[in-house]
This record gives C-alpha cells, structure tokens and sequence, in this order.
C-alpha cells in the first residue's frame, strides 16, 4: 500500500472538517480569503505529519516463521 493512498484521504478528512467549523457563526469575521488559506494549510501539515508518521516500510511485512519452537512440546525440538 502506498502512503498517497492514506496521506490523500487524510488531506480530503482534514479539509471538510476544517471547512465545517471556519463556516459555523462563531467565525463571521473572518474573511474568505483566510478561511482558504486556513484550510488548505490544516490539509498540508496534516498530510506532512501522516506522511512521516508511516514510515518508509509500508508495503514490508514479515514474513510467516517456518521453524515455530513455540508450538514444539520440549520433546520433540528438531
């Protein structure tokens, strides 16, 4: 799985939600223009902050063990 397929829903998430509150009444004074701006850089520090959070190993997994001890009773250790 690639990070664009989670930093790009982030970024979508953290923009309506930030469009939802600037357009309640408790924020008639301010202006378009900043509402704009406050949301587009809620959506860029939120998507840099998600990008760094995943780290560079999305797509590793480890692999399955082959040689399980845990489930060999004492007796039987191959």
């Amino acid at each position: 799985m690639k990070k664009s397929k989670v930093i790009v829903p982030i970024m979508i998430v953290v923009a309506v939600l930030a469009t939802i509150i600037l357009n309640k009444e408790d924020y008639n004074e301010v202006t378009i223009i900043n509402k704009i701006l406050i949301i587009v850089g809620a959506a860029i520090v939120s998507s840099v902050i998600g990008y760094f959070l995943l780290g560079s190993d999305v797509d590793k997994v480890d692999p399955k063990p082959t040689n399980n001890m845990i489930n060999n009773k004492k007796g039987n250790r191959k």
